[in-house]
């Protein structure tokens, strides 16, 4: 159970620093002001299309930042919903769990009036990180991410849905 918890618990004291670094703990913010929900929208989608971008690793940040310190838009991560996560390993491993959330914010700003149903987000986050993990085995053609091939079959076989249904009754709901 530890072992399944700590790349969890890494990305989480990851995104505590990053938050008290940026002021987080000193200061509160107001919400997210239009231009700033299109352009981490415009860097979600960019990282899902090209995640070995030159930039992915400072627009990953900046995301992550932003989505720290914006009261407004709230994402739960779920580790579950990627399958059997402490097979996710090697160099792509926290682009591939950064990818979730920033594609589950992606989809909470486009969607607000979804927001609240965890199965909605949780999908929409599993579907940007397939898109993600493909651009890296297009690039990488060696990659391959046994969690991942099982999920790229599933979506290919109409069960990816299902599969995050279940998946998710193991994660703590954000509503």
């Amino acid at each position: 159970m530890l072992k399944r918890l700590l790349p969890s618990a890494i990305l989480i004291t990851f995104i505590f620093a990053l938050g008290t670094q940026s002021g987080f703990a000193q200061q509160k913010r107001g919400p997210s002001t239009p231009e700033e929900r299109k352009r981490a929208v415009e860097i979600a989608t960019l990282l899902e299309n090209d995640p070995l971008n030159k930039d992915a690793k400072a627009l990953s940040r900046e995301l992550l930042l932003f989505l720290i310190e914006v009261p407004d838009i709230s994402v739960t991560l779920c580790t579950n919903v990627l399958g059997d996560y402490k097979k996710i390993k090697g160099e792509f491993a926290p682009t591939i769990t950064a990818q979730l959330t920033f594609s589950e914010a992606k989809f909470v700003i486009e969607h607000p009036e979804q927001a609240k149903d965890d199965y909605q987000v949780y999908l929409a986050g599993v579907e940007g990180v397939l898109h993600a993990y493909q651009a890296i085995k297009q690039a990488k053609p060696k990659t391959k991410i046994e969690p991942l091939e099982e999920l790229l079959t599933k979506q290919a076989n109409n069960q990816l849905g299902d599969f995050v249904k279940e998946a998710m009754k193991g994660c703590k709901s954000s509503s």
